[in-house]
């Protein structure tokens, strides 16, 4: 019988070999051993390639149809001050603040209502490159900050911005600014810009890109398309309303960061209830899957 067959047939315990098969048989099948291993050697068995990260979805978009603001999270001094609405048809989400709404999330003495979405929610990490539409209306309830005067503090609003992951003082990397409708210098803005940072977190070299003045009971549709990055190859495009506002080109990203979305209504505190709403929000991979 050849040594493979006696493979093929063998039911015995390898310490019974030698007794059962005698010297001869034992060392042929050694050597058939030897042999059948030097071949799986050298066989090149095909290595499967690592499974590819999960994608994030093609395109992602917040209606408020499920009547629910999640996934956002509130960021808001009592809970529940974010309330859905309808408004001429539209969904909406209302984040409004009453006096004394201070101290939320790190915002000291500034009021905050805000929905916050997750990084992961947001795609928000090195190297992504987004298409984003989301929409503003300010109602008749919306309170302006009041004029900064000589020698004290910017009086502002903030009511949008990709805010980087990691806590402490500096600038958000993008934010849509709200500013006073009057102001004692030109050297104190007026009316809505963009403004982004880049740099250093702890020192971020500012710009700003005003672009028109706040008018009530207005959808304005924002489109962006921009490369996150904390390299000089970043862009950040907006558009208001169909025209382009700004063009930015530079780090979107501070180093060894990513950045999450915020709807906001954040202010300086001027002693009244002021109310923002935001329409639906969409990220895209292209600008045509935002239509």
């Amino acid at each position: 019988m050849a040594p493979r067959q006696v493979l093929a047939q063998m039911t015995y315990k390898p310490a019974d070999l030698g007794k059962v098969l005698g010297k001869d048989m034992l060392g042929a099948l050694q050597l058939e051993f030897g042999r059948i291993a030097a071949e799986l050697q050298a066989i090149q068995f095909p290595v499967p390639p690592p499974p590819p990260p999960t994608p994030s979805a093609e395109t992602a978009l917040w209606s408020w149809n499920a009547d629910s603001i999640a996934p956002f999270f509130e960021q808001s001094k009592v809970p529940g001050r974010a309330t859905l609405l309808t408004v001429n048809g539209v969904k909406a989400v209302r984040l409004h603040t009453e006096p004394g709404d201070n101290n939320v999330a790190g915002s000291g003495m500034w009021e905050r209502n805000d929905l916050a979405l997750s990084q992961a929610d947001t795609d928000g990490y090195e190297g992504k490159d987004h298409w984003w539409a989301h929409s503003i209306l300010f109602p008749d309830d919306y309170v302006d900050p009041p004029q900064s005067e000589v020698g004290g503090p910017w009086n502002a609003s903030v009511v949008f911005d990709f805010h980087n992951t990691t806590a402490g003082g500096g600038q958000a990397n993008m934010q849509i600014m709200a500013m006073p409708k009057t102001a004692i210098s030109p050297d104190r803005p007026t009316g809505l810009s963009f403004q982004i940072a880049s740099g250093t977190q702890a020192n971020p070299v500012v710009k700003n890109y005003p672009f028109g003045p706040i008018e009530r009971n207005r959808w304005y549709d924002f489109r962006y398309h921009v490369f996150w990055t904390s390299a000089t190859t970043g862009l950040f495009d907006a558009w208001v309303n169909g025209v382009q506002k700004m063009a930015y080109r530079g780090p979107t990203l501070y180093a060894g960061q990513g950045t999450y979305l915020k709807l906001a209504n954040y202010h300086t505190a001027h002693g009244k209830a002021s109310a923002v709403l935001h329409g639906r929000v969409i990220r895209a991979r292209t600008q045509a899957a935002l239509a």
